[in-house]
């Protein structure tokens, strides 16, 4: 019998852990609020966005930060890399990831004073920039890994800024999210133990569908320079499955103290690729 309950009560253990941590959150969001920097109209407009719908789109050209021009020279260069290196054993399923965290060009840009202050205005803590990903999604019309739905795990807010490399159209396999205010308790439940029952990284558009109608999935198309910003732990997102390659640069940040940081070592350790020149390919 006492078997028969043990794993209900290693749940309500582990769930009445969480409280005086949650607490402790929320006291130092408030704590913190007084001192986070002042946000010109068009940075706030981003963080509201944020907050209310759990995604804002935007461009390159409209952020106008003078550090673009090298970010997108140094993103070309190293697409060149990895187009040039591709294993011929490698399997198209899986998207073709470079680390880039420590190249001087995606770090200036992840730095700048605007991206920074949204940042730390929607997190409401003191934030650490975790690393960048440059990917090479291929075509694949069969989910396998970031083609399901799911939130990610580093914290429990994070901002993730996607910089589109190449256009993206409905083929391509856009950025897909439900709104964060149509995600409710209830449904949170719902989604989460089809993703347990099922053992999987997330789960398919058809298993999503019982649940959330395709009418509110929204998918962020837009030509290449096209920027998001999204927080991918407050709403379920994917990659949509895609009919033709798609490349795009990942920015990650999370609280200086993040909720798992063994989550976040993937952006700046061996785990993928670490190019830092370009090699001679004769």
């Amino acid at each position: 019998m006492l078997k028969r309950f043990r794993p209900k009560l290693q749940r309500k253990i582990s769930q009445l852990s969480q409280i005086p941590s949650d607490f402790s959150y929320r006291v130092a969001l408030l704590r913190y609020g007084k001192n986070l920097p002042k946000l010109a109209p068009k940075e706030q407009l981003i963080v509201d966005a944020c907050k209310r719908e759990g995604v804002y789109v935007t461009t390159l050209e409209d952020l106008g930060f003078t550090s673009t021009s090298q970010l997108l020279k140094a993103a070309k260069n190293q697409l060149n890399i990895m187009e040039k290196i591709l294993p011929q054993a490698f399997s198209p399923a899986f998207p073709q990831i470079f680390t880039v965290t420590d190249l001087p060009e995606f770090f200036s840009w992840a730095h700048e004073e605007t991206i920074l202050k949204i940042v730390e205005n929607y997190i409401g803590l003191p934030i650490i920039f975790q690393g960048v990903h440059l990917r090479r999604d291929f075509a694949n019309e069969k989910p396998i890994t970031t083609e399901l739905w799911h939130q990610d795990l580093e914290d429990r807010r994070i901002l993730k800024i996607i910089v589109y490399l190449s256009d993206v159209s409905e083929d391509n396999g856009p950025f897909e999210y439900i709104p964060k205010h149509r995600i409710t308790p209830l449904l949170t439940w719902q989604i989460n133990s089809k993703v347990k029952k099922a053992h999987a990284l997330g789960i398919t558009d058809e298993q999503l569908e019982e649940i959330v109608p395709r009418i509110a999935w929204k998918s962020c198309l837009g030509s290449a320079g096209t920027v998001i910003f999204t927080d991918t732990k407050g709403v379920y997102h994917h990659g949509k499955s895609r009919k033709i390659e798609r490349s795009a640069l990942f920015f990650v940040y999370t609280s200086a103290q993040p909720l798992r940081p063994e989550h976040c070592t993937q952006y700046h350790d061996q785990t993928f690729s670490r190019l830092k020149q370009i090699p001679s390919f004769s």
